[in-house]
């Protein structure tokens, strides 16, 4: 593939196996030594929080840039509140000159983002797409954040479909979800998608389950309802963290492979935290049992 067209339209179109992707933090090290053991189709990269500085100093855009000369085609996550309109300008500029092809376009919620809506030069991640869209045409492939469980701020299904369908309209490709507990939120998710015209290809994001810690925070981040099964599972074995662990892992591989066979699906997204060693282990795992 040309290392000059790495947008992941053409990164599927070419891809002959289906293997998953992976998302790394410019606030954690990341090990390029490491990354050379783990096939991916691509990365991406956190943006957290404001960065009221030159481009070539943000981490993000440093992680960015060496991901792209070591040879990875790489999503870089982009926030519509954290930036104004300059900045927008001057990041994707110099994102463009590093070889960035691909955006997770996303609103921003960073504890400094605490202005008026009105006072945001984007104050929607939609607001942002059509400035894109708009500058640069078809450059960058656009990405959007999706929760199989309902956006948590919305009321109802069909409220969190309609902002959905807005970004989708709007000129966004891909849809990266947030991660479940089992692939039939995440087939619901693409069904209801579907029956309301949300064309976006989708990209299920999933965690690596493999301690009662990690089933927290991923409820936490997620918006996991109470009622989910797995939810339920954690409270009635509270206090045997092994089980948990086994179970974790046995929902983590049963959700992956599931994605994986499912050609609706783009393949999986797997949320690393930078825990290389682990993230190693899970793939090889999933070799292993093929």
């Amino acid at each position: 593939m040309s290392k000059h067209d790495q947008r992941l339209t053409n990164i599927f179109k070419h891809q002959t196996k289906r293997i998953c992707s992976l998302e790394f933090s410019s606030k954690k090290e990341i090990n390029y030594e490491a990354l050379e053991d783990l096939k991916m189709s691509f990365c991406s990269v956190i943006w957290i929080g404001n960065y009221d500085k030159p481009p070539d100093e943000i981490e993000p855009l440093i992680a960015a840039g060496e991901l792209i000369k070591r040879g990875y085609p790489t999503v870089l996550h982009f926030a519509a509140r954290n930036n104004n309109k300059k900045s927008v300008v001057k990041n994707l500029e110099y994102a463009k000159q590093i070889g960035v092809r691909n955006l997770l376009v996303m609103r921003g919620a960073s504890p400094e983002c605490q202005m008026e809506v009105k006072k945001y030069d984007f104050p929607y991640t939609v607001d942002l797409i059509k400035f894109i869209k708009n500058k640069y045409g078809d450059y960058f492939d656009l990405c959007v954040p999706g929760y199989p469980y309902k956006h948590p701020e919305s009321k109802d299904l069909a409220e969190d479909m309609k902002y959905l369908k807005t970004k989708n309209d709007a000129g966004a490709k891909f849809i990266i979800s947030q991660a479940a507990f089992s692939y039939d939120i995440y087939k619901e998710f693409l069904n209801n998608c579907r029956k309301y015209d949300i064309t976006m290809q989708i990209i299920p994001g999933v965690y690596i389950i493999r301690s009662v810690v990690d089933f927290c925070l991923l409820k936490k981040l997620c918006k996991v309802p109470s009622e989910d099964p797995a939810v339920k599972f954690i409270k009635e074995h509270k206090g045997k963290d092994d089980e948990i662990a086994a179970y974790g892992t046995k929902v983590s591989y049963d959700v992956v492979k599931k994605i994986l066979m499912d050609r609706d699906f783009c393949p999986p997204h797997i949320y690393t935290m930078n825990e290389f060693d682990s993230i190693k282990e899970f793939l090889s795992g999933l070799k292993m049992d093929k």
